[in-house]
C-alpha cells in the first residue's frame, strides 16, 4: 500500500512538474517549462514573468497579451499572432520566431540574441534597445519598426498606419501640427518649429529629422527620444531631460542648454556650434566627431567625469578704495603784536 501511495505522489508530482504532460497555468508567474500550447487561442491573457522555456507556443494566438519578462529560452513561436502584445524584456534566445506576427508588439528590451525572426511581420513593433545579436531577420517586414538603437526602420512599400478615428490628427487633444505631444509619440519629420513644449512629456519619442527649431522644451522630458537629424537651432533646452537620447547628427546650433541633463546620450556628428552647456551633464555621452566650437562650458560635467570650466567668466576682484588720511594742519601760532 505504501508503495503505491509513493507511486501516485511521485506521478502526480511529474504531471505539474512538467507542463508538457499536464496544462499549463494560464497566469502571471506560471511555472511551465515545456508548455504545450501550441495552436492555442489566449488572446490578451496575463502572463507576466513566465516561466515557458522550450515552450512550443507555435501557431498560438497571443494578441494583447502580456508577455512582460516572461522567460521563453529556445521557444518555439513560429507563425504565433503576438499582435499589440507587451513582450517588453521578454527572454528568447535561440527562439525560433519564424513567420511570427508581431505588429505593434512593444519588444522594447527583449533578450533576442541568436533567435530566428525569419518572414516575421515587424510592422510598429517597438525593438528599442533589444538584444539583436546573432539573430535573423530574413524576409522579415520592417514598416516604422523602432530599431535597438532607436532609429526608425521603414522598408519599401510600407502602408501608412490605420487610425481608429477618420478625424485629423490636429483635432486630438495635445497635438501640435499632428504630433501628440505624449511619451513615445511617433512624429518623423515632426513641425514643432517655435512650439511652447515648456515640461512636455516627450520621453522615447520618435522625432527623427524633427524641427524643433527656436522652440520652448523648458525642463522637458525627452529621456531615451530619437532626434537623430532633428533641428533645434536656437532651441531653449533649459534644464531639459536628454539621458540616454539619441541626438546623432542633430543641429544644436546656439542651443540653450543651461542644466540639461544630457548622461549616456549619443551626440555623434551632432553640432554644438555656440551652444550653451553651462551647468549641463555630459557624463557617459558619445560626443564622437561633434562639432564643439563656440560653445560655452562651464561647471559642465563632461564624458569622462571631469568638470571644465573653460569658458567660465573670471570674477572681477574690485579693489577696497582705500582713502589716504589728510595730515592734520597746523595752525601757525599767532604773533603777538609788538609793542610800541
Amino acid at each position: 500500500m505504501k508503495k503505491i501511495l509513493l507511486g501516485s505522489m511521485f506521478l502526480f508530482g511529474a504531471l505539474f512538474a512538467n507542463a508538457g504532460w499536464a496544462d499549463c497555468w494560464i497566469i502571471p508567474k506560471s511555472q511551465c517549462p515545456h508548455a504545450e500550447l501550441s495552436g492555442k487561442s489566449h488572446p490578451g491573457v496575463d502572463m507576466h514573468e513566465a516561466q515557458l522555456v522550450e515552450g512550443d507556443l507555435s501557431k498560438s494566438d497571443f494578441s494583447k497579451a502580456n508577455l512582460k519578462g516572461a522567460n521563453i529560452y529556445h521557444g518555439k513561436l513560429m507563425g504565433g499572432n503576438f499582435t499589440e502584445a507587451d513582450m517588453s524584456d521578454v527572454t528568447l534566445y535561440n527562439a525560433d520566431l519564424t513567420g511570427a506576427n508581431f505588429t505593434g508588439t512593444n519588444l522594447s528590451g527583449a533578450k533576442l540574441k541568436g533567435a530566428n525572426l525569419s518572414g516575421a511581420n515587424l510592422t510598429d513593433a517597438d525593438l528599442s534597445d533589444a538584444e539583436i545579436e546573432n539573430a535573423k531577420f530574413v524576409k522579415a517586414t520592417f514598416c516604422r519598426t523602432i530599431m535597438p538603437n532607436g532609429i526608425v526602420n521603414s522598408g519599401a512599400n510600407c502602408p501608412e498606419k490605420k487610425t481608429a478615428k477618420s478625424e485629423p490628427a490636429e483635432s486630438v487633444e495635445g497635438a501640435i501640427n499632428g504630433c501628440v505631444i505624449q511619451p513615445r509619440s511617433v512624429c518623423l519629420n515632426a513641425a514643432l518649429a517655435e512650439a511652447n513644449l515648456g515640461s512636455a512629456n516627450l520621453s522615447g519619442a520618435q522625432l527623427y529629422m524633427g524641427n524643433l527649431a527656436q522652440a520652448n522644451l523648458f525642463k522637458a522630458n525627452l529621456g531615451k527620444a530619437n532626434l537623430t537629424e532633428a533641428n533645434l537651432v536656437r532651441a531653449n533646452l533649459t534644464r531639459a531631460n536628454l539621458s540616454q537620447a539619441n541626438l546623432t547628427d542633430a543641429n544644436l546650433n546656439k542651443a540653450m542648454l543651461r542644466g540639461a541633463q544630457l548622461e549616456r546620450a549619443n551626440l555623434t556628428g551632432a553640432i554644438l556650434l555656440n551652444a550653451d552647456l553651462t551647468d549641463a551633464d555630459l557624463t557617459g555621452a558619445n560626443i564622437a566627431d561633434a562639432t564643439l566650437t563656440g560653445a560655452t562650458f562651464c561647471n559642465t560635467v563632461m564624458p569622462n567625469g571631469t568638470v571644465n570650466n573653460s569658458s567660465c567668466m573670471p570674477e572681477r576682484k574690485t579693489e577696497p578704495v582705500v582713502q589716504e588720511r589728510a595730515e592734520p594742519v597746523m595752525a601757525e601760532p599767532a604773533t603777538k603784536a609788538r609793542k610800541r
